[in-house]
């Protein structure tokens, strides 16, 4: 009885992850992280430092929020996969290397992700219904012929 709801909720939640570029914005949020720990100074410091070090901060929370815009908007994909490689190839000349290299691979490889991502067409609810049916009807056992 305590499995249901949770099956339910399991249920909504992979419907809602599966129809949208989901694995691209969370590589683009993955890299903002990356990125800012890599920085890991005070912001003081940061402002101090110049534009080096202030880019992280910028670059970083723009890429959360194509992340963000990503996962919400789906059909913005293509928008925000080509600013998160426009983002990271930005990063890697003046934010640290773009987190050591390895977040402006987790961005382009996000920002790839989503662009090349493609909505899969569901058929419409009449149609659903029916296929329901006849799979219960294909499932249940022929009738015995012994009388």
């Amino acid at each position: 009885m305590l499995l249901t709801p949770f099956r339910r909720l399991w249920a909504s939640w992979s419907r809602w992850r599966k129809r949208r570029p989901f694995a691209g914005g969370l590589l683009m949020i993955l890299a903002a992280v990356e990125m800012v720990l890599a920085a890991r100074l005070p912001v003081d410091l940061m402002l101090h430092l110049g534009i080096g070090a202030v880019s992280t901060l910028v670059f970083s929370g723009m890429l959360v929020v194509l992340g963000l815009v990503t996962w919400f908007t789906p059909n913005q994909h293509v928008i925000t996969g080509s600013f998160a490689g426009f983002i990271a190839l930005g990063a890697l000349v003046l934010s640290n290397l773009g987190g050591l290299v390895v977040g402006t691979l987790l961005a382009l490889v996000g920002g790839g992700l989503a662009f090349a991502w493609r909505p899969t067409a569901r058929p419409p609810r009449r149609e659903r219904g029916r296929r329901r049916r006849r799979k219960s009807v294909a499932a249940a056992p022929p009738p015995s012929l012994d009388g």
